[in-house]
């Protein structure tokens, strides 16, 4: 039910730069929903002026809805979501393309590209164990969004120590 009231103030807010949210067991508060355009995630009024800074405002509030979801393999709904999972909605509902189910599959759709040339939008790929494989999409700032399994639906640094060494490659899936 929390949720719902989330994605409702959410889808309203997205034609207002301001939106009140409750927070259960918290004193209702007041919050700008601009804060996914600033460079450090924080809470800047700035405008979006391209087109870049519009794809990655609809990741973000598309992210919104899903951050603290818990990780469940196989798992595709609010009740429990896995990566490739994850990231065939973001994709779906932000660019409205479909991908393969699961993260080897989408590692072979769209096109190559290198690690310094990332841009919102882009999925990152990652072998965490021998043929473990796992899936993100980039955000900018040296940061992707994906369904950790110990930590749920949560944004990483790529340039951490333990994605470093386990990323394979990224593919963009825009036009």
């Amino acid at each position: 039910m929390f949720r719902m009231i989330v994605l409702a103030l959410l889808l309203t807010a997205s034609f207002s730069s301001f939106a009140f949210v409750k927070i259960p067991g918290q004193d209702w508060g007041f919050s700008t929903l601009s804060y996914i355009d600033s460079p450090e995630g924080d809470f800047s009024s700035a405008p979006i002026q391209n087109k870049k800074g519009q794809l990655k405002r609809r990741i973000m509030n598309e992210f919104a809805l899903w951050k603290g979801t818990d990780y469940r393999w196989g798992g595709d709904s609010l009740k429990g979501i896995d990566c490739s999972a994850f990231t065939r909605r973001i994709i779906a509902s932000v660019i409205h393309k479909h991908l393969p189910r699961t993260a080897l599959e989408q590692r072979r759709t769209g096109h190559l590209v290198s690690q310094d040339n990332l841009k919102p939008g882009d999925l990152v790929f990652f072998e965490t164990k021998p043929n473990v494989h796992h899936v993100g999409v980039f955000i900018g700032n040296d940061k992707f969004i994906h369904a950790s399994s110990s930590q749920g639906v949560t944004s990483s640094h790529l340039s951490n120590r333990y994605w470093q060494e386990h990323y394979v490659t990224a593919r963009r899936v825009s036009a």
